[in-house]
């Protein structure tokens, strides 16, 4: 059920004399004798919303495999600092450049050479290497074993912590050519200053988790993310979706005002079905109805066929197609729409518009 049946729903209770041909969906739209009254109900258009997050702007981990352990490594940071680097964040990137420098030749002892004698390293695993000597040694089993392997690195931060010693926080990704796997983890470094010269005291690694399949389908989505309207001349659906649980669901929250005042509200959140490989939505609005339903994806539109039960105990079904446009614009059209067995006219085609930002004060600006 969309929500084009709660809106009906919606129609007759307020409105009883109201004939059912009467009933021209945009929403719902609402003629009488005496005036046309129009309830927007877009809020369907919750069923394509996604999250982000989940993550917008993220990049997929890739599977980190646990036959191997990640050598030591540090990074440097591609593209120029947002602002003036200090000394220290400087000498580190030199640090980290000699670090893949050394990496690229797979000479163990090069490498181990980058760390203080009574270095720790900790890798994704779990595993110890303490000491120089433990470490260069870790490396020597681990070129054996993938000498075919190539580093990436990129940090995050640089933090000095006091004089002569630095946090460096980054991730890295080893590549090997006779393998389509790929290691990547997150990692911590502490730099010490020892003579003159940044050298690693600490390394420790983490395994990047790899996000569940749900959230990563539900990106397909993400046009539809932020806050949305629709304006008529007597009614306004207001609706934003976001990602919540770690982005493995969407949820949609909307509003429909008439008069300046709140004709209903409600929720509907979306999720990935493993088993049919599929979208659901369920819906469920401030009057006591709810519905179920399933996406549908062909081209640029989004298809959603619901079933369920209007608050006064009708059974309801109806088809929504929703066709992207562009980032700010989206058209929506219910189609296939029964009430209790009943067929209504299918609505015409609606267009809806991302809100504008907020207008932002002069004086806020200055200060």
């Amino acid at each position: 059920m969309d929500y084009l049946q709660l809106m009906s729903t919606f129609t007759r209770k307020y409105s009883p004399q109201l004939k059912r041909h009467e009933v021209v969906q945009r929403g719902v739209i609402m003629h009488t004798r005496y005036h046309r009254l129009r309830y927007i109900a877009m809020v369907s258009i919750a069923s394509l919303c996604s999250w982000s997050a989940f993550a917008e702007g993220q990049n997929t981990p890739k599977p980190v495999p646990t036959e191997t352990a990640t050598p030591p490594t540090t990074k440097p940071v591609s593209g120029p600092p947002t602002q003036a680097p200090s000394s220290d964040e400087d000498e580190i990137r030199v640090a980290d450049a000699l670090m893949m420098k050394a990496y690229a030749t797979r000479d163990p002892k090069q490498i181990a050479d980058l760390f203080t004698v009574d270095a720790e390293y900790v890798d994704e695993m779990g595993n110890v290497d303490q000491g120089r000597v433990a470490i260069e040694e870790s490396l020597r089993e681990f070129f054996k074993d993938n000498p075919n392997s190539a580093m990436t690195m990129s940090n995050d931060s640089i933090r000095t912590l006091s004089p002569g010693i630095v946090v460096e926080d980054g991730t890295t990704a080893i590549t090997f050519a006779d393998s389509a796997k790929t290691i990547n983890t997150l990692f911590t470094a502490i730099h010490v200053k020892v003579g003159g010269k940044w050298l690693v005291a600490s390394l420790r690694d983490q395994v990047v988790k790899e996000p569940k399949k749900h959230s990563i389908e539900l990106r397909q989505m993400s046009w539809l993310l932020g806050d949305w309207v629709d304006e008529g001349d007597d009614a306004t659906v207001h609706f934003s979706c976001e990602a919540v649980d770690q982005g493995n669901f969407l949820m949609r929250q909307f509003k429909i005002v008439v008069a300046g005042q709140d004709a209903m509200k409600g929720t509907q959140r979306i999720g990935w079905d493993p088993i049919v490989n599929r979208f659901r939505a369920w819906t469920f609005d401030s009057e006591g109805a709810f519905s179920e339903g399933i996406w549908h994806h062909d081209g640029d539109q989004w298809i959603l066929k619901s079933y369920g039960v209007t608050s006064d105990g009708q059974t309801a079904s109806n088809t929504s197609v929703y066709t992207f446009v562009n980032s700010h614009t989206m058209t929506w059209q219910s189609i296939d729409h029964e009430i209790d067995g009943e067929q209504l006219p299918d609505s015409r085609v609606v267009t809806i518009v991302r809100n504008a930002p907020a207008p932002v004060l002069a004086a806020a600006v200055d200060e």
